[in-house]
């Protein structure tokens, strides 16, 4: 219970009272105008990825295939959406320890950027499911991010030439995929560039021709028609050997 106030103690004036007044309501404005926008994020991103997993037909096959292979996805459970460090280098991000694709709900502007996003990591519990990847392992992160970024449509013309302005014709797709690897070990491993580039390269030849669950690089819906789930992908991976 608060003291009361001493008898010698100074009052405020009317003027200074006034003033902190409208400090503290303009304070208290600023946080639940805040905490209003963090909400409608929130929200916005659940509503994003609620519309991807019905309506995206990458996700939604990434969804089956998930499935398929003994890994089904609990939309309610399985993907989260949580705010991220504005300066962090990264969008999202795949969970091994509790099994969940976490997507950041501040950084995710429009339904094209999480479906892409939310593709891309589903992409990398596909292989967690499937290959048993050792995460510790450098080249079987390298591996994983090569085919994230080759098969999820982040070097897709649209994705790279409107929000990276790097596209290039002349061998643009392994370019960027190159590329999005490498910087994404960069964002996740305490590593120079000179040990993420290396392990990249290591694996590039077999993970980069590892289309799993699909038959090729799905460039647009029409090839996901022909593309099949096929459990033998269990047996197949282009994943490196555990050291």
């Amino acid at each position: 219970m608060a003291a009361p106030m001493n008898d010698h103690a100074t009052s405020a004036m009317p003027s200074e009272t006034a003033e902190k007044d409208e400090r503290t309501e303009s304070s208290q404005s600023n946080i639940d105008k805040r905490s209003w926008n963090e909400r409608r994020k929130h929200l916005n991103c659940i509503e994003r990825a609620d519309f991807a997993c019905k309506h995206n037909p990458y996700v939604k096959f990434m969804l089956v295939a998930m499935e398929q292979i003994g890994c089904p996805v609990d939309l309610d459970t399985h993907i989260v959406c949580e705010p991220c460090a504005s300066d962090s280098p990264v969008n999202g991000g795949f969970d091994p320890v509790n099994g969940q694709i976490v997507l950041c709900e501040n950084k995710s502007p429009s339904q094209r950027i999480l479906s892409t996003l939310l593709t891309h990591e589903l992409i990398h519990a596909y292989d967690h499911c499937r290959a048993k990847v050792d995460w510790t392992d450098i080249r079987h992160v390298a591996c994983s991010e090569i085919r994230a970024s080759s098969l999820s449509g982040d070097c897709s013309f649209l994705s790279d030439s409107l929000y990276s302005w790097n596209f290039r014709f002349k061998n643009h797709h392994q370019t960027c995929v190159k590329r999005r690897a490498i910087g994404s070990i960069l964002a996740v491993r305490d590593v120079s560039r000179e040990v993420a580039e290396k392990a990249v390269d290591d694996v590039w030849e077999t993970c980069f021709k590892d289309y799993a669950p699909f038959t090729c690089i799905p460039r647009r819906p029409a090839d996901l028609k022909s593309a099949s789930h096929d459990q033998s992908h269990d047996q197949k991976t282009a994943f490196p050997p555990k050291r």
